[in-house]
């Protein structure tokens, strides 16, 4: 077949070759031009008209529960419509529209379309929703669910308190809706314009009051709705790209408090409390990015931004008791104000050391401004005790960072990396005002063969501290030598470790480490010391060109340990942390014929947290924390025609947890707290799916 083609080809050009030479007296005659209409391109893959590839039938559902249904949107038994897929239309003067559709028929929905001419313009809608299932096994006595006042039953009895138990679902739905727009100025500029608005609703945990004396956890309404928007100008030539945008967010809550009976009031103007919710507020910024190619050999890349956010909703009063109703605020509402800016620069160029070696550099800086007014502020204590006055502390940082990094490539197969990097971050009102960190690191790549690569990576970070002073905890004793983790000084070390090796064609071996371990020098009460390190293996083989066989092995496990004293007179007790997460999997997918494809796929993971603890008293350590998680999904394929076929798909999922910190505890088991008395999930699910595929 080739030969044949390259044969027409020769013909072809010889025949271009020597048309200037053939009898002038032919270009004296009248020659019509060729018909090109009926002209076809046998090698072009551009398709016109409508195009796509559809999955249409039933999901069925077996014992699902809110833990299973986080996220997907399968919260009860039954049927479920099942729509997946995607169409396209494309014509020849180059207007097209796409059309995708994910899980239609679940409440987990997700739609996305656009359409326009190809280097001309484009406009964009989509629309999608995100379910949350956060309560397994949660109750409340509340009357109101779902409102921003909840009232205890008239005839409530705290002694009795569990009989008033009802069940309450934490569940919530975020619906967005979003619209855009591209249009292209000429070859090298366009104007890009994006529109998206959020709802979410429904009811999450909130917990109130002062634990012992009056702590509940209730389910608080929700009613966010969130509009961001962005337009901008972009630029691309040849050397350089830039863009100039616009973005803005306006966030409102339906809600701005939410109001409860206390279940533990005992007389004294603590019977009804109430906070406050998220409140709204606004965000705007300006930036502007770009890169510009000066040589083949440097390039310049840089962004920058202004930013500015506003919170100025009225406060509540100090407390719903009347009798602190003369208890005047310093200012109507917070008056919050934040600047935020940002702007970094990096530069990419090659030195003539060698022809191997070239050098990036990087500069960051990024700044927030906290203008938010100061003023004395006197809370009220389980709405009975005043307290006071403290202070707001408007928070502000200025953090800076730089780096370079060298990477030279002294033979073909052979790539070494060496860095350094510095970071400083300044803030206000916290108890450290300056840290700085440096690190520096190296990186060896070999590929001594087409069959294996090996890398091999050591970083080493620093962080130091300007001296550590105590802000002040509200009215609440803070240890002098207790280091918050993210101020203190530490020491980290990262070793990074990876092998792609492909001894035969059909055999794909990936071997993978990281390790990390911290050490906080100079902190006597706080964290001390952390580690982290996972290790995977991945294999893939290819029994033939119809069937491929995978399977992986990754272990994950995190330590940490931690020094505790509830103050200078007493000693110091300490707590060891070590979470072990094991995970494997394996799987098989392949074709029975040209019509009938299949495919099998095992998960299991594994995890256990331990916690023991070292002090005079020698206590037992925790229960262990366990979650274990088994699915086993088979599917199969089959293809009637070209236009349709049929599917079936069959998952069960398995998973089981015990939490000591809610297991075996009622809702009013915690003197002085009311919680919603969940339990830790286990479930047994199993989903099967029919569908027809249709291909177009």
């Amino acid at each position: 077949m080739k030969r044949h083609i390259k044969n027409k080809l020769l013909v072809a050009l010889s025949a271009c070759i020597l048309l200037p030479f053939s009898n002038p007296g032919l270009s004296d005659e009248a020659v019509d031009p060729p018909d090109k209409t009926k002209w076809v391109c046998k090698l072009c893959a551009i398709s016109n008209g409508w195009f796509g590839d559809w999955e249409l039938g039933l999901i069925y559902v077996n014992d699902p529960t809110p833990k299973f249904a986080d996220y997907r949107g399968l919260d009860d038994d039954g049927f479920y419509l099942k729509a997946d897929g995607y169409s396209r239309y494309l014509n020849a003067q180059g207007y097209y529209f796409d059309f995708y559709g994910h899980n239609l028929g679940l409440d987990s929905r997700r739609l996305d379309m656009r359409g326009g001419k190809q280097g001309r313009y484009e406009l964009r809608a989509g629309y999608n929703e995100i379910p949350r299932y956060l309560g397994n096994g949660t109750v409340t006595p509340y009357l109101g669910v779902g409102t921003d006042t909840l009232a205890l039953p008239g005839n409530w009895n705290l002694s009795d308190g569990n009989s008033f138990m009802n069940p309450t679902s934490l569940e919530s739905k975020r619906k967005t809706l979003d619209a855009g727009a591209t249009i292209k100025l000429g070859h090298s500029w366009k104007i890009l314009a994006n529109y998206e608005r959020q709802k979410k609703d429904g009811t999450y945990t909130f917990g109130g009051g002062v634990l012992p004396f009056n702590g509940v956890m209730l389910p608080a309404p929700l009613d966010y709705t969130t509009n961001l928007f962005d337009v901008g100008l972009e630029y691309a030539g040849n050397r350089g790209q830039a863009r100039l945008e616009f973005s803005g967010s306006d966030f409102n809550n339906g809600y701005n408090s939410v109001t409860w009976d206390s279940p533990f009031a005992v007389g004294f103007g603590d019977e009804v409390s109430r906070s406050a919710l998220a409140p709204d507020n606004k965000y705007s910024q300006l930036s502007l990015a770009g890169a510009f190619r000066i040589s083949s050999r440097f390039r310049v890349s840089g962004k920058a931004y202004l930013g500015k956010a506003k919170q100025n909703v009225a406060f509540l009063p100090y407390s719903i008791n009347p009798k602190f109703s003369d208890l005047e605020l310093p200012r109507y509402s917070l008056d919050g104000k934040l600047e935020t800016s940002m702007y970094n620069l990096s530069g990419r160029m090659y030195l003539r050391l060698t022809d191997d070696l070239d050098l990036t550099a990087q500069y960051k800086k990024d700044e927030r401004d906290n203008k938010t007014p100061i003023d004395s502020y006197t809370p009220v204590l389980e709405e009975v005790v005043e307290t006071g006055p403290f202070s707001n502390r408007p928070y502000s940082y200025d953090r800076q960072q730089g780096w370079a990094e060298l990477r030279f490539r002294p033979v073909h197969n052979v790539r070494i990396n060496a860095g350094l990097k510095r970071a400083t971050l300044q803030r206000t009102y916290q108890a450290v005002e300056e840290n700085t960190e440096d690190s520096y690191w190296g990186e060896f790549q070999m590929i001594p063969l087409a069959l294996l690569d090996v890398r091999i990576k050591y970083e080493n970070l620093s962080r130091d501290s300007k001296a550590y002073i105590p802000q002040g905890n509200y009215g609440r004793d803070e240890h002098p030598l207790m280091r918050k983790f993210n101020m203190a000084d530490r020491d980290r070390e990262v070793i990074t470790f990876q092998m792609d090796l492909s001894p035969i064609d059909r055999l794909g071996i990936n071997l993978s480490y990281y390790n990390t371990d911290d050490d906080y020098k100079n902190s006597v009460v706080g964290l001390t010391q952390g580690k982290e390190s996972n290790a995977s293996l991945d294999l893939n083989y290819a029994f033939s060109k119809s069937a491929t066989v995978y399977a992986f092995v990754s272990k994950d496990r995190i330590k940490s340990q931690i020094a505790g004293s509830p103050n200078v007179s007493t000693g110091v007790w300490k707590a060891f942390t070590d979470d072990e997460i094991l995970t494997w999997g394996l799987g098989i997918s392949g074709r029975i014929n040209d019509k009938t494809s299949y495919g099998l796929d095992y998960v299991y993971s594994d995890a256990d947290g331990n916690i023991r603890t070292e002090t005079a008293a020698d206590e037992p350590p925790f229960p262990v924390l366990k979650s274990k998680l088994r699915n086993l999904r088979v599917y199969v394929n089959h293809k009637i025609n070209d236009r349709w076929g049929l599917g079936l798909n069959a998952f069960q999922e398995k998973y089981d947890s015990a939490d000591w910190y809610v297991d075996g505890f009622g809702p009013l088991d915690v003197n002085g707290l009311l919680t919603l008395g969940q339990v830790s999930p286990n479930y047994d699910t199993w989903v099967l799916s029919m569908f027809a595929t249709l291909n177009f």
